[in-house]
């Protein structure tokens, strides 16, 4: 086995390509080295501190985990207030109730666990804190449950790492929701169920608040369902600007779908075609250097996107490109800040380890480093309950 300082220098060299500021950088690849040469370390203990490291250059997609032993996390889903974590969601551990606060960490409170882990949690707003990660290396909670206090002492699940997407209705309006990291596949499948909805409303929801797939594919595959209905018909590049019939804009958008389909086991392209293609048509225009911006597709007039925290990666992408779209409203809050997104690889490191890391950096760097919605929902205890996001996007889209 490799000495954990030879893994660390090993892994530099895999994503320094991608590290900015190289200076600063490099202070702090000086300083985690020596935390490596002590006889004290085990692999759980390297991962703990490799995954900080990535956060201090500012590798926000990068992380390494151990290729024998899965994944864990404390069997709950919790979201910050300002002095406790709320219990969101009961994954495994029963003990806990929708609604607990977690005031105290190993017997700190929590502020006090904000100043220790101010690193981790970047000095985000409290409604953007990622604490799941924390929590796995936490031996005990204390609990405010109504007027009752409990203590327990943490236990850890396999990582339950469901990748979904939900199509369903709710008061008349369809909603499409993503979880995780999902396939191109579900992709299609989604907008496939999309297209069977039966449904009177010209208002659809996409929930993108769980949403972290890595696969550009999937943004671009999607991007046609946002925009508008056009009545302009060319092709607009930077150099030129084509009038062309309307057959054109068909087969253009049918040659790029067929392309992207190749990539998928199973379809159904009779049906997926008919619900895209039969639509009015409009303006395309190139949205980065080659690639095309689809405008005149979308069977919906009013499309309310929901966005939080975790949406980041591909998915981050997608929100930020469709923003501007004259039929798009953004509720909810935040997004993670990832908006300069990478090309991801996984890579064995001496049978120990599996490395997630950017090869290249896919498109240019966008100033912006986080997409704001247009409607702000401050996260509140309440939101355990009841979702405020998908009610306020059903109630309040014009």
């Amino acid at each position: 086995m490799l000495p954990y300082v030879s893994l660390y220098e090993y892994v530099h060299k895999q994503i320094e390509h991608a590290i900015d500021n190289v200076d600063e950088q490099y202070r702090i690849y000086n300083e985690y080295k020596n935390i490596f040469t002590s006889p004290q370390l085990t692999d759980q203990v390297f991962i703990e501190v490799m995954n900080n490291y990535f956060y201090e250059v500012g590798l926000l997609n990068t992380n390494i985990k151990s290729l024998k032993e899965p994944a864990q996390q404390v069997g709950i889903k919790v979201r910050a207030t300002k002095d406790a974590l709320v219990v969101t969601e009961v994954l495994d551990d029963i003990r806990f109730v929708v609604g607990d606060e977690i005031v105290a960490l190993s017997g700190d409170p929590i502020a006090f666990c904000r100043k220790r882990y101010n690193r981790l949690l970047g000095d985000e707003p409290y409604h953007r804190e990622e604490w799941g990660h924390i929590l796995t290396f936490q031996n005990e909670v204390d609990v405010k449950r109504g007027n009752q206090n409990y203590h327990f002492e943490l236990k850890k699940y396999p990582l339950n790492s469901d990748h979904i997407v939900n199509v369903y209705t709710r008061d008349g309006v369809p909603i499409v929701e993503f979880v995780g990291n999902i396939t191109f596949e579900q992709a299609v499948e989604a907008l496939y169920h999309l297209s069977k909805v039966q449904h009177e409303s010209k208002k659809i929801t996409f929930d993108f608040r769980g949403a972290k797939f890595d696969k550009l594919n999937i943004a671009e595959f999607l991007m046609p369902y946002f925009y508008e209905i056009g009545t302009q018909e060319c092709i607009q590049t930077r150099d030129t600007h084509v009038v062309i019939e309307h057959e054109r804009h068909k087969s253009l958008y049918k040659h790029k779908l067929e392309r992207l389909f190749k990539q998928c086991e199973e379809m159904n392209e009779q049906a997926f075609y008919q619900n895209l293609i039969d639509q009015p048509y409009g303006d395309w225009k190139y949205f980065d250097e080659n690639k095309i911006d689809f405008i005149g597709l979308s069977r919906f007039e009013n499309i309310t996107i929901l966005i939080d925290k975790d949406t980041e990666n591909a998915a981050e992408w997608l929100v930020y490109k469709v923003a501007n779209s004259g039929i798009v409203n953004l509720v909810g809050r935040p997004t993670k800040g990832n908006l300069s997104f990478f090309n991801l690889v996984e890579e064995v490191i001496d049978q120990r380890f599996v490395l997630t890391f950017p090869i290249a950096n896919m498109n240019k760097v966008i100033k912006d480093e986080v997409v704001y919605p247009e409607v702000l929902i401050e996260w509140s205890k309440r939101h355990a309950i009841v979702d405020k996001d998908i009610k306020f996007s059903i109630d309040n889209s014009s």
